[in-house]
């Protein structure tokens, strides 16, 4: 009884690791590399805006969750959105169609498969986003995730959001 538990256990166990008998998820990390350098939802906004340039839109508004302002800037290629965190603004959004922009080498005109391909099968699609997702620290949260957006099976736009407080 012993041996057909534990038989049992070790055979459930090689069927998670290998997702049931097709390839494993592999680790996805929301980062996107922006002109060689790294971005993630860790990397402070000021860093972004040097990176990106001076040539931006501005827009705030009232935070709905955060005490503070919510601020967007707008290049001609990337949207990056910001939340308020006391004196400190966080990225909450990277959001990119165009320039020196991917993920782990994926980057504008690649295809779907190529995406798959560097990530895994481990997304969800809705519409014509590919998304990765991790799973999030609390319930209230939005969870950080790679994206990618597709037309005609190619990407055309690539972006990252930051773990941060939905509610």
């Amino acid at each position: 009884m012993k041996k057909r538990i534990l038989t049992a256990l070790l055979l459930s166990g090689l069927l998670v690791l290998g997702g049931c008998g097709g390839e494993a998820a592999q680790s996805v990390e929301p980062a996107l590399t922006v002109s060689g350098t790294e971005v993630s939802g860790d990397t402070a906004v000021e860093d972004v805006l040097a990176l990106l340039g001076e040539d931006y839109e501005y827009y705030e508004a009232i935070s709905c969750v955060y005490d503070g302002m919510d601020k967007t800037y707008t290049y001609g290629e990337c949207v990056l959105y910001t939340y308020p965190d006391g004196e400190t603004d966080h990225l909450m959004e990277l959001y990119c169609t165009d320039g020196d922009v991917s993920a782990q080498g994926v980057t504008f005109g690649d295809s779907r498969e190529a995406v798959i391909e560097a990530f895994g099968d481990g997304y969800t699609e809705e519409g014509i986003v590919l998304s990765y997702e991790l799973e999030p620290s609390s319930d209230n949260n939005t969870p950080a995730s790679l994206y990618f957006e597709l037309d005609g099976g190619s990407v055309t736009a690539i972006g990252i959001t930051a773990e941060h407080r939905s509610q």
